[in-house]
This record gives C-alpha cells, structure tokens and sequence, in this order.
C-alpha cells in the first residue's frame, strides 16, 4: 500500500463516520453499519504495510534497482552454423 492510499483509506474512515453521526437521528441501524464499516476499514488499512517512497533520479524518474551478479543468469549460446 502506498502512502497516498493509506491517506485515502484514513478519510474514507473519517467521512464514514462522520455520516454515521449525522445519519445517527434518522437512522440508527444505517449510523450503526456505517460505523461497522469504518472500523472494519480502519482495521484492514492499519495491517496492511506502508512501501517505501520510490528514489527519484535527478529527472524525476523511479531509480530501478540494479541487478546483483547473483540475479544475472548466463546467456546460453547457440554454437555457430557453417
């Protein structure tokens, strides 16, 4: 999850529970479900992890990481044909 989700997912719960207060007079079974929601919301954002930000280059560009000798696999050649 990246931080601008998490950021969502954070005033979704607000906006929902905000509803579920003013809804709260006419309604209370849908205060009720709205509240369930947030909170069910809220819970499943908070266990999710965080990534990291992506390094910029000077361009502005995501910096991919570079491959490690242990990752590079030998090119198989084709012997050569007369």
């Amino acid at each position: 999850m990246t931080p601008a989700q998490r950021k969502y997912d954070e005033d979704l719960v607000l906006s929902l529970h905000n509803m579920a207060q003013w809804i709260a007079p006419r309604s209370r079974k849908v205060s009720d479900t709205l509240k369930l929601a947030a909170d069910r919301l809220a819970a499943l954002s908070s266990a999710a992890l965080v990534e990291p930000a992506p390094q910029l280059d000077e361009h502005g560009e995501a910096v991919q990481p570079a491959s490690t000798s242990d990752q590079a696999q030998p090119r198989q050649l084709e012997p050569m044909r007369d």
